[in-house]
């Protein structure tokens, strides 16, 4: 019997699904956000969330506490610890669990970072389960995000980087913490993770948390982190969603990256973000199999 074509719509019970990428994305409609889900059709978001790792709603024009409600359905809030002191400063009355992301300004002491690619919560153990990210106030041209398919990233390395990998571990530093006067732990995962629900392999460094590899001296390191980087950066790996009002994504940390794209200029772009959690320790099986979903 033959397939159909990987980018075609389909139905998962109430839900229309088109795939945008052959391994990472689809957009997801027939539902309505800001009303209460049905358990099962929560069970339905979910799964769609760990087959394609990143879900893309539109025209949802829902409240931050409508966004909080849908997205807590799948975990507990993470509250960022620098939340309180950001909101507090900007007087923002923002619900518990809900971060705005705006423009960086010289009070955040904000540093540029030349490698911006990460996943939300990698600085924690256990590691954040899902976030979700809804366009506030966008411009109608730029500020698009881009995400990453780290399973596809790994099964594109060459033999000699996988092996190297096998067994490394990788401290992630939140220094912005430490600047800021809050004390956090450094956090180190296996270089290489399975996903806990689909045993996939999956790169797991996080580039904006001044990752180093244990073991290995800084100029080793950095070498292997620069090897990494740049297969990273393959565009066969990436999905690109350009933001309209009423947009919202949905990704799993577990088994992406992202990054932002700030070609706005001085816009005053506004998102808002929830993140949440899960009791997943990373962890590395090799002998763990992994078959590929079909769309």
């Amino acid at each position: 019997m033959a397939t159909a074509p990987i980018f075609s719509p389909y139905q998962q019970g109430e839900l229309t699904v088109t795939p945008v990428q052959p391994t990472l994305g689809a957009e997801i409609s027939g539902v309505d956000l800001s009303q209460p889900l049905e358990q099962p059709v929560v069970d339905e978001i979910r799964a769609l969330l760990v087959k394609h790792k990143v879900i893309f709603f539109r025209d949802q024009h829902i409240t931050r506490e409508q966004q909080l409600a849908f997205t807590t359905r799948f975990g507990p809030p993470v509250i960022h610890p620098l939340q309180q002191l950001r909101e507090k400063r900007r007087q923002q009355d923002l619900p518990e669990g809900v971060h705005a992301i705006v423009p960086p300004s010289k009070e955040d002491d904000y540093v540029e970072k030349t490698r911006t690619w990460h996943a939300d919560g990698s600085w924690t153990s256990p590691i954040a389960f899902a976030t979700s990210l809804r366009a506030v106030h966008v411009p109608d041209v730029g500020g698009d995000t881009i995400f990453a398919d780290t399973g596809s990233i790994y099964r594109a390395l060459p033999d000699r980087l996988k092996a190297r990998l096998e067994g490394l571990f990788i401290a992630h530093e939140y220094k912005d913490l430490y600047r800021k006067g809050v004390a956090h732990p450094i956090i180190a995962h296996p270089a290489v993770i399975n996903h806990p629900e689909t045993d996939e392999d999956l790169l797991f460094v996080d580039f904006i948390m001044f990752p180093t590899i244990i073991g290995l001296d800084r100029a080793e390191g950095e070498a292997l982190l620069t090897e990494l980087y740049e297969e990273v950066q393959r565009p066969e790996h990436h999905v690109r969603f350009h933001w309209k009002e009423g947009s919202i994504a949905v990704w799993d940390n577990r088994s992406t990256l992202h990054t932002a794209i700030r070609d706005y200029g001085d816009f005053p772009r506004v998102m808002e973000r929830v993140v949440v959690g899960s009791d997943y320790v990373p962890f590395r099986d090799p002998a763990r199999r992994f078959t590929l979903p079909a769309a």
